[in-house]
């Protein structure tokens, strides 16, 4: 028998990376506060060292690719849209000209403006893409369960957020065997579109058949019995240092509101 294998179940559950071995709680708390504070100063002297060290982070982590697939995504988007949404409505008047591109004028207030528009939305979407990139949905809701949630509160939110990703993975795995067969699922809109929905049918059966297996598992696992769960892997709950982190970090964050809000309070008086 592997003993090593046997008394990691015994001890608290690491990973051996200093971000991923951080609490769930205390990771939510760094990530939704700094979020914020992207959005209290809307400046893009502050959201590019805020996304500068959500992406190393994420490096650190190991987890870098889990969280570029949809930051990434995000932020192509936000950088395109919104760099040419804030020059075409740009009036001419007091405004600076950068350079012009075939007879477009691009102008520097609306790209300064663009700018902090897009910071904002990468900064805010980043810490949040980085928290569920590097913290496993199980453990969150372990740890909301050790701080009093219902198991079966957590169990309905777990599920659901898991369904999501088995669906998808389904559905995948069903277009892949259409393809296998000879039938055609890439091209045009409308290719895609007659591909997809004979899909549909195999998908909702192997749900219901996963959500009956579900049922099964959890009666034979007591799930319903009213006493104390016991769980198969502990985590370490938050430590002093973490909370001292957590306060620091909150504190920042209300630091950041006030001087956002300040000069508008000020200007009332």
């Amino acid at each position: 028998m592997n003993m090593d294998f046997v008394n990691s179940f015994r001890t608290w559950h690491k990973t051996g990376n200093f971000w991923c071995d951080l609490n769930p709680l205390t990771k939510l708390n760094i990530c939704v506060a700094m979020a914020f504070s992207a959005l209290f100063f809307y400046d893009y002297r502050f959201g590019i060292p805020l996304i500068i060290i959500c992406i190393a982070l994420a490096l650190l982590s190991r987890k870098f690719m889990e969280f570029f697939k949809t930051f990434g995504a995000v932020s192509l988007t936000a950088i395109v849209f919104i760099t040419l949404i804030r020059q075409i409505g740009m009036r001419t008047g007091n405004a600076t000209p950068m350079f012009t591109i075939l007879g477009w004028t691009w102008y520097k207030e609306a790209f300064i403006d663009g700018l902090n528009t897009t910071t904002f939305i990468m900064g805010f979407s980043g810490w949040f893409t980085l928290y569920f990139a590097t913290t496993p949905m199980h453990d969150l809701m372990y740890t909301l369960e050790k701080k009093g949630m219902g198991h079966e509160s957590s169990f309905v939110m777990l599920s659901s957020m898991q369904n999501i990703i088995d669906l998808r993975g389904a559905a995948v795995t069903i277009l892949e065997s259409q393809k296998a067969r000879g039938i055609e699922t890439e091209g045009n809109i409308l290719v895609r579109a007659k591909a997809f929905f004979p899909t549909l049918g195999p998908l909702i059966l192997s749900a219901i058949a996963s959500t009956e297996e579900k049922a099964i598992a959890m009666d034979a696992r007591a799930f319903s019995v009213n006493r104390k769960h016991t769980f198969l892997r502990e985590i370490e709950p938050m430590k002093k240092k973490e909370k001292w982190l957590v306060a620091a970090v909150w504190m920042y964050s209300a630091g950041t509101l006030v001087y956002r809000i300040y000069p508008v309070v000020a200007g009332w008086f």
